[in-house]
C-alpha cells in the first residue's frame, strides 16, 4: 500500500515519509442556512466565534454557506452518510444555526449514534432533539423588553407628537423572531414613569413564509419606508419621523441605507444583533446577541466531553444585551439629563420578564 508498481514490479511513485501527513486535530463543520453568511449579523457573529474558537484551541474549521435549501440538505446528508461509516478517530462537530433543516435533523440524527466521535449542536431551538445532539437556543424576550422601553427615551420622539415605530419582523413563524417581537412589544406597552406616550406603534411582517423575510433588496426596503412615512393614522400626517426596529437577520442592512439617506436624515433605527452604535446620526442604540462569545464557551465544552442535553441562555446569562449609544438626541441624553429609566434597574425587570415568561 506504500508503493505503487507497474505491472512488471518498476516503482512509479513511493510516499515520502517527509511529506505532511493529514491533520488529525477536531474539526468543527458549520452549515448554515440559505445565503446565511454574510448577513453581518446572527450568522457572521457564529462564523467570528467558531474562528476564533479554532485558534484557541488549535482546531479545524469548514463553514458553509449553501446558496438553496436543497444544498444544504445536501451537505447534510452528506455529513450523516459519511458518519455512518467513518472508521477514524477525528473528533467532529456539526453546527446548525438554521431552523430551516429542523425537520430533517430530528429525522436523522440518531444515525450519529453510530459514531461515537460525531456530536451535533442545533441551535435556535427551545425542543431538545430525540437522540443524539445538542440544542442551543438564545433567548431574546429581556434584551427586546428592554429595547421596547428605552425606544420611548429618543428625544426626538420624546418631544415629536405622532411619531411612528416600525418593528419590521421576518415571518410570523421562526420561533426566535416570534418571541423577540413579543418582547419588544410588551417593553413598548409597559407603563414607565417620566414617559410621554407620543409614538404610535406598527408591526409589519416581510414574508409569509416560514423562515423567510431575512433578506430583502433596497428597492422593498425603500417601497417600505416610503409607505412607513405615510402610514395612515389619525396623527400622522405624512411627514412623520420612523424609527425602524429590524427583527429579520440580514435584511435589517437595506432598511439602514435607506434610512441614512432619507431627505430628513432624522428618522433612526435600532441595531439588532450587531452593533451600529458607532452611526450616531441615526441609531438610537443596539440590541445584541453575543452568539460569537457563546460559540467559544460551546467549543470548549464540547472538547472537554461536557456538552449540555439542551441550554437556553438569555439576558441573565450576558448571551443578549442592550449597547447605548451616542446618537446625538437619543437614549444617552435623556439618561445624562436624568429623563430616561436606570439601565441597571430596566435590567433586572427585564430580566425577571424573561424568565417569568419562559417558565410559564
Amino acid at each position: 500500500m506504500l508503493t505503487c508498481c507497474t505491472k512488471d514490479g518498476e516503482t512509479i511513485y513511493q510516499i515520502n515519509p517527509d511529506e505532511e501527513k493529514p491533520s488529525t486535530a477536531p474539526l468543527v463543520t458549520v452549515i448554515y442556512g440559505p445565503n446565511g453568511l454574510g448577513d453581518r449579523s446572527y450568522n457572521d457573529l457564529i462564523y467570528k466565534g467558531v474562528e476564533t474558537a479554532a485558534k484557541k484551541y488549535g482546531l479545524r474549521t469548514l463553514q458553509l454557506s449553501p446558496e438553496t435549501e436543497e444544498q444544504g440538505l445536501a451537505y447534510l446528508e452528506t455529513m450523516f452518510r459519511q458518519m455512518e461509516s467513518a472508521t477514524d478517530t477525528v473528533r467532529r462537530l456539526f453546527v446548525t444555526p438554521s431552523p430551516v433543516y429542523d425537520a430533517y435533523i430530528r429525522k436523522n440524527n440518531k444515525r450519529l449514534e453510530k459514531n461515537p466521535n460525531a456530536d451535533l449542536l442545533y441551535m435556535e431551538t427551545t425542543t431538545p432533539l430525540d437522540g443524539k445532539g445538542s440544542t442551543l437556543y438564545i433567548d431574546y424576550y429581556g434584551a427586546m423588553y428592554m429595547g421596547g422601553c428605552l425606544v420611548h427615551y429618543s428625544a426626538e420622539n420624546r418631544y415629536s407628537y405622532g411619531d411612528l415605530v416600525t418593528l419590521l419582523l421576518a415571518n410570523p413563524y421562526t420561533q426566535s423572531v416570534v418571541e423577540a417581537g413579543e418582547g419588544f412589544l410588551a417593553g413598548f406597552n409597559d407603563p414607565l414613569p417620566v414617559r410621554t406616550p407620543l409614538l404610535s406603534l406598527h408591526v409589519r411582517y416581510l414574508s409569509n413564509e416560514a423562515v423567510g423575510g431575512f433578506t430583502t433588496s433596497d428597492t422593498t426596503a425603500y417601497r417600505i419606508y416610503r409607505e412607513e412615512c405615510n402610514y395612515e393614522d389619525e396623527y400622522l400626517d405624512g411627514s412623520n419621523l420612523v424609527t425602524f426596529v429590524p427583527i429579520c437577520g440580514g435584511a435589517m442592512h437595506p432598511f439602514f441605507r435607506v434610512v441614512r439617506s432619507s431627505f430628513w436624515a432624522k428618522d433612526t433605527y435600532v441595531g439588532i444583533d450587531a452593533d451600529t452604535t458607532d452611526d450616531d446620526n441615526f441609531c438610537l442604540f443596539s440590541i445584541l446577541k453575543h452568539i460569537d462569545k457563546v460559540m467559544i464557551d460551546y467549543v470548549g465544552l464540547w472538547l472537554n466531553g461536557s456538552l449540555p442535553k439542551h441550554q437556553t441562555l438569555g439576558l441573565a446569562d450576558k448571551a443578549t444585551d442592550v449597547i447605548i449609544g451616542q446618537y446625538r438626541y437619543g437614549v444617552e441624553r435623556m439618561l445624562w439629563m436624568n429623563e430616561g429609566p436606570n439601565l441597571d434597574s430596566l435590567r433586572q425587570v427585564a430580566i425577571r420578564k424573561e424568565k417569568a415568561r419562559y417558565e410559564k
